[in-house]
C-alpha cells in the first residue's frame, strides 16, 4: 500500500498511500481506505467481486493480517507494484531493489504513459510482513472515494470479463509506530489496481486478485 522512502517527522505528510504505509519498513532496515468499523471480520468469498477484493485489502491492513494480504496476490507471483514517476528520483536515491518499466498509453485507462519503478511478489510480501509486524496500529481514518462507474472492464474474445481496472482517490491512512502517528494526506492521491481472475486452490471458484498496483499522486 517507503516514500515507500521519504524521511518522516511526527507531523509529516506522505503524498501517497502505500508509500506512507511502507515507510515503516525503511525505518526498520511504498491512501486510503475504510475505517476500522467499515467491514465485518469475516466476509465469505469477498474476492468474488472487484470491490470485495479491495475491501479485503483494507481489512488486511487494519488487522495487520499477512495471510489475508497474501490471498490478494496471484498464485503465479505475477504481482507488480509501481511507484509514481513523480517520485523516481527519491526512489533511485533509496537504493531499493526495483526495475524500471516503460508503460505506454494503451496499456491502462487511468495510468499515464511513462517510466515506472516496480517490484514484484516476493519483495511486496517482505515489505508487508515488516510493516504488519512493526506497526502498533494501522487505521484508515477517512474513507476513500471509490465508485463502480470508475471501473474499467476488459473482456476476451468470448466476451468474458478477465480483468478490471479500479481507480480510488482521496482517503487518509494513519500508522502508529513507536508511539507516533504518521498519516498520509488525502488530496492528490490516486491508487490504480488491475485485478484479474484466477482459480482458487481451495474452492475452485474464479476469484479476483491484484495483478498490478500503481501508487500515484495525480488525478485526471
Amino acid at each position: 500500500m517507503q516514500t515507500r522512502f521519504l524521511n518522516l517527522t511526527k507531523r509529516s505528510i506522505i503524498p501517497t498511500f502505500i508509500t506512507g504505509a511502507l515507510v515503516l519498513t525503511a525505518l526498520s532496515c511504498g491512501s486510503l481506505f475504510l475505517p476500522p468499523v467499515g467491514l465485518p471480520e469475516e466476509t465469505p468469498n469477498s474476492r468474488a467481486t472487484p470491490k470485495g477484493t479491495i475491501e479485503l485489502l483494507f481489512r488486511a491492513y487494519e488487522n495487520r493480517r499477512i495471510d489475508l494480504f497474501t490471498e490478494l496476490l496471484p498464485q503465479n507471483k505475477s504481482f507488480r507494484f509501481f511507484i509514481s514517476p513523480e517520485y523516481s528520483l527519491e526512489y533511485a536515491a533509496s537504493n531499493a531493489n526495483a526495475t524500471i518499466l516503460p508503460i505506454n498509453e494503451s496499456q491502462y485507462h487511468y495510468v499515464r504513459a511513462g517510466n515506472y519503478y516496480f517490484w514484484g511478489h516476493d519483495s511486496e510480501l517482505t515489505k508487508h510482513r515488516k510493516l504488519f509486524d512493526q506497526a502498533e496500529e494501522i487505521e484508515f481514518t477517512e474513507r476513500p472515494y471509490i465508485d463502480d462507474k470508475d471501473f474499467r472492464y476488459r473482456v476476451n474474445e468470448h466476451n468474458d470479463t478477465t480483468h478490471v481496472e479500479v481507480k480510488m482517490t482521496l482517503g487518509k491512512l494513519c500508522i502508529g509506530f513507536r508511539g507516533t502517528d504518521y498519516c498520509t494526506e488525502k488530496n492528490g492521491q490516486m491508487q490504480i489496481f488491475l485485478l484479474e481472475k484466477e482459480t482458487d486452490r481451495t474452492s475452485g471458484e474464479k476469484l479476483w486478485v491484484i495483478r498490478d498496483w500503481f501508487d500515484l499522486d495525480y488525478i485526471f
